[in-house]
């Protein structure tokens, strides 16, 4: 008999929700690079031009609805509300199938002048013929990656967050296999061309979230009486009139929120080749550093990002029960966890990748002259952002959402106002142009943070210290991490070839070992994961270690 589903805790539920996309982003990430080398530069500008467009459709598919459903869903399990629990998704479903199909009509219909946006005047480079049928590939997945989305939504509000991880390795997996083995069959064997792989690749996330879902559906069969609690005889559920106010109230920030940011990826992609068409950079150049920026690039970054991911998926059920319990101090408490984990986590392991930034992006893509520098600038920016859409979320939970979006916003404008200067700025001064575009977007999402913790600290009263403390710990920590790797670079410079690669490795083992040597003792871990889950992992650790010791 399969295992049933449980439910996760909060840090529990992030750590689960933390290692399943890892695990999803590394098997992402490095199968980039076997697949960035079957599809070459060409095929990659199209898979990125292609894939920013369906990020910004599916955001307006699946952005709202999922998370809703988790914050409503753990709102009336709180108060044994579960008619109208189930009433609920019922009715998210509804509005994404109609969302969902509309969107797909569209980017269907309208591919070629979607894909006309981003080539306008150009005449080198790729085609409006090259990238349409690529959107039309990808716009199918629309019509099953939001029911996945929802269902995954169903299961974070029951607290199940552990499964709903599950599900994501099992896409990538899934996914990358048809992704590889697609491609090349199309490229390399059947000689069809490399518009017509790109195609085959991008239909190969519709069968990854198609075998997620029957992956979902299957382990869901054994745990019905977690879900289809018996209801009290007096629980009547609430009129469809009110939860889809609920669902709209949360889903609507939530949206506007995340199409605002994907609309504004695609007019910064707009604004970087607009930019470096006027500092005379040729229409390849331009198109390459542009799809590095929106695809490629972020790709590698997600190692980082994932953590704050997890943070995301987790929090909201979590902060919205407290909330409506009317537990401030214990929602206090989430959020300075979510945060501390993401500095004593995300940090060092930016600070590495930045350190050996022209290696890590060999392994993925080959040599660039743009890619290493582009990377740097781009882990720091993911780590801001990372803490700013843990506290957006937490603050969403809480029917904060207006705010959010209005601070959202804010960060948008500061960011569009500043791209085009700082492009021609850097440019002024001798520095690569096109790294003025990730600086515009780093103060955009730094204005942002500073503004919700503000709010967050005038409206409810809320305190950082336990933040600021393992930010203290982490800085110095990372900072003498960092000063012995360098001096292990500065008495043994990385050579090329082979070498380098274990170089790297070694390395980026000490640095490790260095920074956990220190996180231990000066508390760092214990004021991250707390006392008790520490005391779970070694507990754990212990019985494997004593058989270790029998064996030998």
């Amino acid at each position: 008999m399969a295992k049933k589903i449980r439910k996760n805790g909060f840090v529990e539920g992030a750590v689960i929700s933390y290692a399943a996309i890892v695990i999803t982003k590394l098997l992402g990430a490095f199968y980039n690079i076997p697949f960035y080398g079957i599809i070459g530069e060409r095929g990659s500008i199209i898979y990125s031009f292609a894939y920013s467009i369906y990020t910004l459709f599916l955001d307006i598919s699946t952005s709202g609805i999922p998370i809703a459903i988790s914050i409503v869903l753990s709102e009336y399990a709180a108060k044994d509300m579960y008619q109208s629990k189930e009433r609920a998704y019922t009715l998210g479903k509804r509005v994404v199938m109609t969302v969902s199909l509309v969107a797909c009509a569209f980017l269907m219909i309208f591919a070629p002048q979607v894909a006309g946006y981003y080539i306008g005047d150009m005449t080198d480079g790729v085609t409006v013929a090259e990238v349409a049928p690529a959107i039309r590939s990808i716009a199918c997945c629309l019509v099953i990656v939001p029911f996945l989305s929802m269902r995954r939504g169903y299961l974070q509000g029951h607290k199940c967050v552990g499964v709903s991880s599950e599900s994501q390795v099992v896409e990538q997996l899934v996914r990358i296999i048809v992704v590889l083995a697609g491609a090349y069959i199309t490229i390399h064997v059947l000689d069809l061309g490399i518009t017509n792989g790109v195609c085959v690749s991008l239909f190969g996330a519709f069968l990854g979230a198609g075998a997620a879902f029957l992956y979902l559906k299957a382990k869901e069969r054994n745990s019905k009486d977690l879900f289809f609690l018996n209801a009290p005889a007096e629980d009547k559920p609430d009129k469809d009139s009110v939860i889809l106010k609920k669902l709209f109230t949360y889903c609507s920030v939530i949206t506007i929120v995340a199409v605002a940011s994907g609309v504004y990826n695609l007019v910064d992609m707009k604004l970087l080749l607009i930019g470096l068409e006027k500092l005379n950079y040729s229409d390849e150049n331009a198109q390459l550093i542009a799809g590095l920026a929106s695809t490629w690039i972020p790709k590698i970054c997600m190692i980082v990002m994932a953590l704050a991911m997890g943070m995301t998926n987790s929090i909201a059920p979590h902060v919205a029960e407290n909330y409506a319990s009317g537990n401030l101090e214990k929602v206090n408490h989430n959020m300075n966890q979510a945060i501390s984990t993401i500095f004593a986590v995300a940090t060092p392991i930016a600070c590495g990748m930045i350190i050996f930034a022209r290696p890590v992006f060999m392994v993925f893509y080959g040599e660039s002259p743009f890619g290493p520098n582009m990377l740097k600038f781009s882990l720091v920016l993911n780590v801001i952002a990372g803490i700013v859409s843990v506290i957006s979320m937490g603050m969403q939970s809480m029917n904060m959402g207006k705010t959010v979006c209005l601070t959202t916003l804010l960060g948008i404008v500061v960011n569009a106002l500043c791209d085009l200067p700082l492009i021609f700025l850097f440019d002024a001064i001798g520095l690569p142009a096109y790294l003025g575009a990730t600086t515009s977007s780093i103060l955009g999402e730094c204005v942002t943070l500073a503004v919700l913790l503000i709010i967050l600290k005038k409206k409810l009263g809320f305190h950082y210290s336990p933040s600021i403390k393992v930010l203290v710990k982490t800085s110095y920590t990372v900072a003498v991490m960092a000063v012995v790797v360098l001096g292990l670079c500065f008495a043994m410079p990385l050579r090329d070839g082979i070498v380098m690669y274990i170089q790297v490795a070694v390395y980026g083992a000490t640095g490790a070992l260095v920074f956990l040597a220190i996180s231990i003792k000066n508390s760092l871990l214990v004021d991250v994961l707390g006392e008790e889950m520490i005391e779970r992992l070694t507990g754990k650790i212990k019985p494997l270690l004593k058989r270790l010791r029998l064996m030998k």
